[in-house]
């Protein structure tokens, strides 16, 4: 018998190859918890009504195995809207998110000096890429790059009544200058916030006997909070980038990047336990693009927030479930992240010799079987709000049918509704949400066991999916295993599996709901019309080689001014709003226009108006520019009015007006002649809603006098339109036609 079992030892350890390599890591708590880490996301919470259910016999030891391997500890629940708000506390975790958040902050500095207002906030852990969107009492402002908010009722000729200032984090800040010389003995050169990215509001005040006091501050200064691109973390793609070296890292939303990201902030982790190459091919099977109900869209992003005192198995947890992940043992002893896909390949086969046991439950009793699937995610539509998905091609209609695979009418008829709820709050997308969720809840429902084999189950260390087959019947079943547990006392070993489902390929026009409809600005509401989407823009070259960029659009009834941004992006990724200065009336025809050359770059450009008492429109929808360029179509012939005043004696004065409506005009100019002679001249660089001016006069002679008025636009390439043309001719005797 000894003889069989040495024997049996050698032939497996000659099997398993580099799988059992180091033996003596089967028994490490730090990989073992590793690899069971995200294991939530896999297999199906269970009752413990059920797994004292599974066969009788079973035994307490392979009950609680199961009911530790299946469902417990589950990770609590995280909701990343929380994050937000702008708080006071005495003591708070510092705050870390990936991927794209909005995020109020720690109030960590609040005084008031000449009835102005200072508020230092600290958002999240630094570095961060890049700030996108502000919002001011949750109405969203422009901020220019000094600070300057420009938008109303803000913005006040020649400043602003607000500032903020950022840093990102980077860990080179040093204190705020304007602090220190507003508080000298509150604020010193030790205080730097290193690492944190913060903002420096500073709330300056009209005087509180101004109206305009009670407009801004009636219920004190409003919280701040901002869209920002958060931790730059590594990719190993990049050729630029070192694992360890982070200020040569960049951003990335990528679902199995932002995975690792944290999954290496394990102590007992290093950058050379990574498997980077697999990594690699992960993260590049991450950024497919597949269509989806909206459109386009990668497979897999991770966006969330957390506090920092929050266990990392917790939060890996979550963001394994957010993406559709796991985390593996690769073929060199190193860890990596795999997504996770609905038709998988077994790593591993169990036949039936090497089947001591196995014990089966033909899933949930019918009374505790999920028959109706319940989705939350992080939701950029809800303003970044945990937000459930209407399970329904049509959700907004009466009478709307669900989604084939989110509902059992049969079942519910029997025993009522048993919910299945999932949050993903790492998940940004409603697709990716959905794709996920239809698994998790196809798992839940599904069969599990525990099968007990002899040293062959030895194997399945560090794989996720195997194959069984199943004693006496002739045929295998794949199935989701947890982590496998040794007994010494009988040389056999325990693992925990879940049968996987058969799930039909993805089908968008079947399987996909929409995501919820946005939030509107509800905090303010609308007095004006919203605005229509601006109807064209150009980059052009004035003739002295300088550039500038512009957008047309038009205005609404009742405006008093407007605001016309924009937002180039860098590498795919957008920046801040910016202010567009702006020529024409706010109740017309209206240019906004900012110097500079944004060839081959990728802009957005909307507009919002403002009555007499700065209440507002909502924006218009976005112009999407994928890339800008210089374009020198045929221009039409401006718009020349000559306005003709007698003076006299025969004598006249002509009032000349001239101005173009085509966006891609650079210039316009005009010309007057009597009689063949020039006169007067005029016009210069020109957008769209600038008028020029200019006069002239003339006078009868003994012979008739013709005057002519000439007008012409002129494109990037120095092309002219079409002429526009006045004339008048004043006779010998002092009459004349025009």
């Amino acid at each position: 018998m000894k003889k069989r079992l040495v024997l049996a030892a050698c032939s497996f350890f000659l099997m398993s190859g580099t799988a059992l390599a180091d033996p003596i890591s089967i028994g490490s708590a730090i990989i073992s918890g590793l690899l069971s880490v995200g294991a939530a996301g896999i297999l199906p919470a269970m009752s413990a009504g059920l797994l004292g259910s599974i066969v009788l016999g079973a035994g307490v030891l392979g009950a609680q195995f199961l009911a530790g391997a299946f469902f417990g500890p589950r990770a609590p629940k995280m909701d990343p809207g929380e994050f937000k708000s702008t708080f006071e506390t005495g003591n708070s975790s510092e705050i870390r998110a990936i991927g794209r958040v909005r995020v109020g902050g720690l109030k960590a500095f609040g005084n008031t000096k000449d009835l102005d207002r200072w508020r230092v906030i600290c958002h999240t852990k630094g570095p961060i890429a890049a700030v996108e969107e502000h919002y001011v009492g949750g109405r969203e402002v422009t901020v220019d790059a000094d600070g300057m908010v420009t938008s109303p009722p803000w913005a006040r000729k020649g400043g602003a009544w607000l500032y903020i200032r950022s840093k990102i984090g980077d860990g080179s800040e040093t204190a705020w200058p304007d602090l220190k010389t507003a508080f000298p003995d509150l604020w010193t050169d030790g205080h730097r916030a290193r690492g944190i990215a913060q903002s420096l509001l500073r709330y300056i005040s009209p005087g509180i006997e101004d109206e305009k006091f009670l407009k801004l501050y009636q219920g004190g200064e409003p919280p701040y909070e901002r869209v920002q691109r958060s931790e730059l973390i590594f990719d190993p793609r990049d050729s630029s980038q070192n694992a360890d070296n982070p200020v040569t890292w960049k951003y990335s939303d990528n679902g199995i990047l932002g995975a690792t990201h944290i999954l290496r902030s394990y102590p007992s982790l290093k950058s050379s336990d990574i498997d980077w190459a697999f990594t690699a091919q992960e993260a590049t099977r991450a950024d497919h693009i597949g269509a989806v109900v909206a459109g386009n869209e990668v497979r897999a992003r991770a966006w969330g927030l957390w506090p920092s005192e929050r266990e990392r198995g917790d939060v890996m947890d979550q963001v394994l479930k957010s993406i559709g992940a796991e985390i593996i043992s690769t073929d060199n002893n190193k860890f990596a992240v795999r997504l996770i896909d609905d038709q998988r390949t077994p790593e591993l086969a169990l036949t039936e010799r090497d089947i001591v046991d196995l014990q089966w439950k033909s899933g949930p009793d019918s009374v505790e079987r999920p028959n109706v699937c319940r989705i939350k995610y992080y939701s950029p539509e809800r303003n970044y709000e945990m937000a459930e998905i209407p399970l329904s091609k049509t959700p907004n209609e009466p009478g709307a049918q669900p989604l084939p695979w989110s509902r059992y009418q049969n079942e519910i008829d029997r025993v009522g509704e048993q919910y299945f709820d999932v949050e993903l709050p790492f998940c940004p997308s409603a697709a990716q949400a959905q794709r996920i969720g239809r698994r998790l809840f196809a798992l839940a429902r599904a069969d599990v066991g525990v099968v007990t084999t002899n040293f062959a189950g030895l194997a399945a260390w560090g794989k996720s999916f195997i194959s069984l087959e199943l004693p006496d019947l002739d045929e295998s079943v794949n199935a989701a295993i947890g982590t496998p547990r040794i007994n010494d006392g009988d040389g056999t070993v325990e693992i925990p599996f879940v049968v996987w489902p058969t799930l039909t390929p993805w089908d968008v026009d079947l399987d996909e709901a929409p995501p919820p409809d946005p939030i509107p600005d509800m905090q303010y509401e609308a007095v004006l019309d919203t605005p229509a989407k601006p109807s064209g823009y150009a980059q052009v070259q004035y003739s002295d080689g300088s550039y500038e960029l512009r957008v047309l659009f038009n205005g609404v009834s009742g405006a008093d001014s407007s605001e016309a941004v924009f937002r180039p992006y860098t590498s795919g990724e957008p920046e801040a709003w910016s202010t567009m200065s702006i020529s024409g009336a706010p109740t017309g025809l209206q240019c906004g226009y900012v110097t500079g050359n944004y060839s081959g770059r990728q802009v957005d450009f909307r507009a919002r108006f403002f009555n007499e008492d700065d209440e507002g429109s909502y924006w218009s929808p976005t112009l999407l520019v994928a890339s800008v360029a210089i374009e020198n179509p045929s221009l039409t012939a401006p718009t020349l009015n000559v306005t003709r005043t007698s003076n006299g004696s025969g004598s006249y004065t002509f009032v000349v007006n001239v101005s173009s409506t085509d966006v891609h005009a650079r210039s316009v100019s005009w010309i007057a002649t009597v009689g063949g002679s020039q006169v007067a001249s005029g016009g210069g660089n020109s957008r769209p809603g600038q008028i020029f001016s200019g006069q002239f006069s003339a006078s009868t002679g003994t012979f008739d006098r013709t005057v002519v008025v000439t007008a012409t636009a002129q494109n990037s390439a120095g092309m002219n339109s079409p002429a526009a043309t006045y004339s008048y001719t004043i006779p010998g005797n002092g009459g004349g036609s025009g």
